[in-house]
């Protein structure tokens, strides 16, 4: 659908979600990622969720020198224009909810300053990253909406960032490790 479908003339968010962003490159790459990445640049918009986050950097880096897991590669897209990296939290494993938990997420209040924000939250995260360096970005487009305000099992650079907005031309793409759109039952998962 997003290589040959007229999808873009009534489309005013693409959603892509969690999973392996692997399977996103061999579908997308060439063709579909140009699609998407004009339709960002023309005023459209980009969200995307742990995989889709990770999808929609410059490079990603998810569980290097673990040969069962490790992926490292550039990303066509690369509306953030740095690194994803990942796990930012130990224990993630395929199809489980092993290495799930409830990350606390620090809100920034600079660049969210509307109503009433908290000043943290939980979020549910199972193997998403961390957006390495992404304040040095700023004068790229980069904001930093949210970070992990709990120890980091990678180098996450200058900062701790879990959630990324990105001025990509006329639209913009929202990038996220965790999850903010899953809902849970906070005790299901405080024990992370």
């Amino acid at each position: 659908m997003l290589i040959k479908e007229p999808w873009t003339l009534t489309c005013a968010l693409l959603v892509i979600p969690g999973g392996a962003d692997l399977g996103y490159c061999r579908a997308l790459n060439g063709p579909g990622n140009r699609r998407i990445e004009q339709f960002v640049r023309r005023g459209g918009a980009y969200l995307g969720f742990c995989a889709g986050g990770y999808y929609g950097c410059k490079r990603c880096e998810f569980e290097v020198g673990d040969k069962t897991y490790e992926v490292i590669g550039d990303r066509e897209l690369a509306f953030f224009p740095g690194i994803c990296r990942g796990c930012a939290f130990p224990g993630f494993v395929y199809h489980s909810e092993a290495g799930a938990r409830a990350a606390v997420l620090k809100v920034s209040k600079d660049a969210l300053n509307v109503g009433i924000v908290p000043e943290s939250f939980r979020s549910y995260y199972n193997g998403g990253g961390v957006f390495v360096d992404a304040p040095s970005y700023a004068d790229k487009g980069v904001e930093v909406l949210a970070s992990y305000a709990e120890e980091l099992n990678v180098d996450s650079g200058s900062g701790a960032a879990a959630v990324v907005y990105c001025k990509v031309g006329e639209g913009a793409a929202v990038l996220t490790g965790p999850h903010p759109e899953y809902v849970f039952w906070q005790g299901d998962l405080n024990r992370g």
